[in-house]
Parts: C-alpha cells; sequence; structure tokens
C-alpha cells in the first residue's frame, strides 16, 4: 500500500537522509476530541473525567503515526505541507514494514480513520479493568479487542474526512520513559531500535525504514515555482539557502533513485494535479 506524508521542506531533507519516519502521542495531534469515541457507559464518574482518564493512558502507551491516502489534497497542502511550500513523500507501508502485525498494535491495513457524524454511545464498559488493560498487549490486542481499539485510535468527527487519514500505531509501555523527560535517548522495542528525540514542546519517537520504502517526492504548488524562479533568474541576487536545500532535496531524490513529480492547477476541474519532472531533477 502507498501513502503518503505531508511535511515542510526542511524536514523532507531530513527524513529522506536519515531515512526515518517520527511518531507521536496522540495528546499532541491538532484535534482536541481524539480519543473521546469511546462510547463509555457504566460510569461511576462524570463522562469528561472517565474519558479523560482513557485518553491520557491510550496517549501515553502508544504512539502514532499519520499518513494519507492522496498527494493532491488542496486542504492538506495548506494545513500540512506548509501552505503548499513544501513536499509530500510517498511510503510503501509493505517495504516499511508497517503492515506487521506482530510489530504494530494497529498496523497500515487495519489503520484507515472511520469519520462520524456524531460520537458514539454505550459502546465500551468504564471499569477499572479496562483502563488498566491499555498498554499491556497480553489484555488488549487487535485480535480480541478491535472495537476497543477503533473507537479509541481510528474514529474521528466528519469535520476531518478530508485527510483521508490512515495510521500506524506502536505500544511503546514497555519503555523506561517519562511523556517530559527520559535518561536514554534510543530504545529497542519488538527488536527494533526507536530514537526517542525532545522537541521543545513534546517528544517523538523515530524509527529507520529501508530506503525502498521510500517511492516518490511530490513538490508543492509554491515550492515548484521558486525552483522554476531560481532557474530561470539566476542573475538576480538570490538566497544561496534555498538553492542549497533545493540541490540537496534533489542530490537525495537522485541518489535513492525516487520518482518526482509537481502539483500543478486544473482550474477547469477545481483539482490538483501531478505532473512527473524527472527529467528536471535527472537532468545531466
Amino acid at each position: 500500500m502507498i501513502l503518503y506524508k505531508y511535511v515542510r521542506f526542511d524536514d523532507a531533507i531530513r527524513i529522506l537522509e536519515e531515512q526515518t519516519l517520527a511518531f507521536s502521542h496522540l495528546e499532541d495531534f491538532n484535534d482536541p476530541f481524539e480519543c473521546t469515541g469511546l462510547g463509555l457507559y457504566g460510569l461511576d464518574v462524570p463522562l469528561s473525567v472517565a474519558t479523560n482518564a482513557f485518553r491520557n493512558r491510550f496517549s501515553r502507551k502508544y504512539i502514532i503515526l499519520c499518513l494519507t491516502r492522496t498527494a493532491l489534497n488542496p486542504l492538506m497542502w495548506s494545513h500540512y505541507g506548509d501552505s503548499h511550500k513544501g513536499v509530500v513523500i510517498g511510503i510503501d507501508t509493505q517495504k516499511a514494514g508497517f503492515e506487521d502485525i506482530e510489530q504494530y498494535i494497529i498496523p497500515a491495513q487495519k489503520g484507515e480513520i472511520r469519520y462520524l457524524r456524531t460520537n458514539p454511545k454505550d459502546i465500551n464498559k468504564a471499569n477499572i479493568d479496562n483502563l488498566v488493560s491499555i498498554g499491556d498487549s497480553n489484555l488488549l490486542n487487535w485480535e480480541n479487542n478491535e472495537k476497543f481499539l477503533k473507537h479509541a485510535l481510528l474514529y474521528k468527527m466528519q469535520e476531518w474526512t478530508y485527510e483521508e487519514e490512515v495510521r500506524i500505531v506502536k505500544n511503546i509501555s514497555s519503555i523506561d520513559a517519562a511523556y517530559h523527560y527520559s535518561s536514554s535517548k534510543e530504545f529497542e522495542i519488538d527488536g527494533q531500535i526507536w530514537n526517542r528525540i525532545q522537541l521543545p514542546t513534546r517528544p517523538i519517537y523515530s524509527i529507520k525504514i529501508p530506503k525502498e520504502a521510500f517511492v516518490d517526492v511530490t513538490l508543492g504548488l509554491a515550492s515548484y515555482k521558486e525552483l522554476k524562479r531560481l532557474q530561470e533568474y539566476e542573475t538576480q541576487k538570490i538566497n544561496p539557502t534555498k538553492i542549497n536545500k533545493i540541490e540537496m532535496l534533489f542530490e537525495l531524490i537522485r541518489s535513492m533513485n525516487l520518482s518526482v513529480y509537481r502539483t500543478d492547477r486544473n482550474d477547469a476541474m477545481w483539482s490538483l494535479e501531478r505532473k512527473n519532472i524527472n527529467s528536471i531533477v535527472y537532468r545531466s
């Protein structure tokens, strides 16, 4: 399965250079209603209290990579592709290992988001046993708890439908690290090596994937215009940093033998199109 990641230009260089992708805690996502579609019943406390308890535990025990099915969504370019100045990277989830049910509690082939009009009701019983099972792979797994996991991690409001999101979820409950601090920067989880990176406001966890898992690169409308401007106006006073970044990206694309595209407007259809520009990137 080929899925896509919208990123800023500088982040695209880093991802391709390091051949890594980063997972995050769900509490750091931009949807305030993450993990609130649990449909809890049998409550001894107010719904908000129970929901927050379940939400916090899910967030701290699992990390998530968010990908999408399309490289041509104008809203996605605006929101996650640095207002069309960024890049979309195509990922082969099978080659990346993201379809391995032994490694991921929710692998790519199970991780399609379901978008709902209303919040589910009376689906999962709220009790201490269900709460403490979160993170325990012997108690909570896809085979036995598919419904619970879907409601917690794969259900969102219909307003997010445009994202066409697919998630890969990793259980990190075995590591000795707190959300705000960890004395270690590298962890082995289920035989995989994960690096913990403490950003100014949150931690992320990166994993290296095979070079062959990277499929293609698509330049946004604005990033391609910048490329053409640099090519056509060589006599202008141009910021050399921009030239260097474009050359860095193209060198990585060439070294990894990736296909490369630009986005273009289809004004008749009010849509974006991809056009291959290998001839530009791979020119001698």
